[in-house]
């Protein structure tokens, strides 16, 4: 059984039981295999070439970590030594050959002076000494030998240290994962927490909605109006076959006559560069400044106000319009829209033009020439957004208008009429007035009068 012995101020383990290691596989596998094929519950590993295993039990004062002498005497002995001193009145016995621990032995004089006798005629040794002779070696010279000799012997270590770092490890990564766990809900709550007073400290949740834009009819006929006065009907040979007068810009399509100029000749006519748009076709443009204003969506009409100010003054002016296939207007697809398009017997002027200019909403995107003296006005009904409201059940039909709060109608007011045209201080839109033809306005006298000049100033080529 193996026991403790003190040299100096350091502790030994001596009587371990020594074998063999296999250089050619990991050395600690092998050292915990065969100290458990002992039932021994500790080992040390000494030799690199050459490695053997020492173990045994844990008791009487050996335990993991303390240093085992045997490898220290065949480190600092001969290679060939059999050598028995006395410690603390324990006799402790070490078999050495060719620098291997082959014995390692620790009792009464009784249990180790047979050993020794035993031993010592089997082998030629480089160095033999005991109390009982062969060139016994003293006690001081031993133990200094041990205490000066600078080199580390091996300690023991545990059969189940392996398991218990791999123990440790797992607990280790347990214990940051659950520390990482409590950290995130930790956060999340705050999280939550702040997320929650932020939406508490909310009195009114407004939602924004960018003012509409607006191009008013007014100053864009005025515009196009005076841009068109500066477009010569013929140029070179080449005449005009459409013109499109948009918010920033009127395109023109010029057609070239067989045998008139050419596409330079057409370009030093105008003054301006052209682009090719096939044989003999060509398109120029005149850039324009159209002012537009915002305006906030709530003071706008529903659409539905806004439809029907429009269709007012287009009936007023016996400008027809149908409602064919759900378009509102000529010219919209099916299902109706904000956009409309209104044919028209020339540029808007007069009462007419001061009557569509007071339809809350409308904004211009283009007048487009139709032949002779015809225009095609396209825009758009900028109107206050659409709100559904859902009715409880027996409250009446879902709409897209409803009570709002304290009982109040959600949707706009309903606006008046539109304006009354200059000329007639007698009828409104939608009393029951004479017919008048289109493009005319009623006069004075209940007759009929021209709705403004038949043509532009220049009079531009018929298709």
């Amino acid at each position: 059984m193996a026991r403790i012995v003190r040299i100096g101020k350091k502790r030994y383990a001596v009587g371990l039981s020594w074998g063999p290691l296999s250089p050619d596989r990991p050395l600690r596998p092998q050292a915990i295999e065969k100290a458990r094929q002992s039932q021994n519950g500790l080992y040390a590993i000494f030799g690199d070439i050459e490695p053997m295993v020492g173990h045994c039990d844990q008791g009487g004062g050996v335990k993991a970590g303390v240093f085992v002498l045997a490898p220290l005497v065949a480190e600092i002995w001969p290679a060939n030594t059999l050598l028995v001193v006395s410690i603390e009145g324990t006799m402790v016995g070490f078999q050495i050959l060719n620098g291997l621990v082959y014995d390692d032995v620790c009792g009464t004089p009784d249990e180790i002076r047979p050993w020794f006798e035993g031993i010592a005629p089997e082998h030629k040794w480089d160095h033999v000494s005991s109390p009982w002779g062969a060139g016994e070696v003293s006690g001081s010279a031993f133990f200094d030998s041990i205490r000066t000799s600078g080199v580390k012997p091996p300690r023991l270590r545990s059969v189940g240290e392996g398991r218990a770092s791999a123990i440790k490890v797992a607990v280790l990564v347990l214990l940051v994962l659950l520390g990482f766990l409590a950290v995130s809900k930790v956060v999340r709550d705050r999280r939550e927490m702040a997320a929650r007073l932020a939406l508490l400290s909310r009195h009114v949740i407004v939602r924004v909605t960018p003012p509409a834009r607006i191009v008013p009819l007014g100053p864009f006929v005025a515009e196009c109006r005076e841009a068109i006065d500066r477009i010569p009907s013929e140029a070179a040979g080449w005449t005009v076959r459409s013109l499109v007068c948009g918010k920033d810009r009127i395109r023109i399509l010029w057609k070239r006559s067989p045998g008139s100029g050419t596409i330079r000749d057409l370009e030093r006519s105008l003054g301006t560069r052209v682009r090719l748009a096939g044989k003999n076709a060509a398109r120029s443009a005149i850039p324009l400044l159209v002012p537009e204003y915002s305006t906030p969506v709530e003071k706008l009409p529903a659409l539905v106000e806004a439809r029907k100010d429009l269709a007012s003054v287009l009936e007023y002016y016996n400008l027809d319009y149908q409602t064919a296939g759900e378009s509102f207007l000529p010219g919209l697809p099916g299902g109706g829209g904000d956009g409309f398009s209104v044919a028209l017997p020339d540029l808007p002027e007069g009462g007419l033009l001061s009557a569509l200019s007071h339809v809350s909403g409308l904004s211009v995107r283009s007048l487009e020439w139709a032949g002779k003296s015809q225009w095609i006005l396209k825009g758009e009904l900028k109107h206050a957004p659409i709100i559904l409201v859902h009715r409880r059940p027996g409250s009446g039909a879902s709409g897209l208008e409803g009570p709002g709060p304290g009982g109040k109608p959600s949707g706009p007011p309903v606006r008046p009429a539109a304006p009354r045209p200059v000329g007639d201080s007698r009828q409104g839109p939608l009393s029951g007035r004479p017919s008048h033809g289109p493009g005319t306005r009623p006069g004075a006298d209940g007759k009929s009068e021209p709705g403004g000049a038949v043509l532009p100033p220049l009079r531009l080529p018929s298709r």
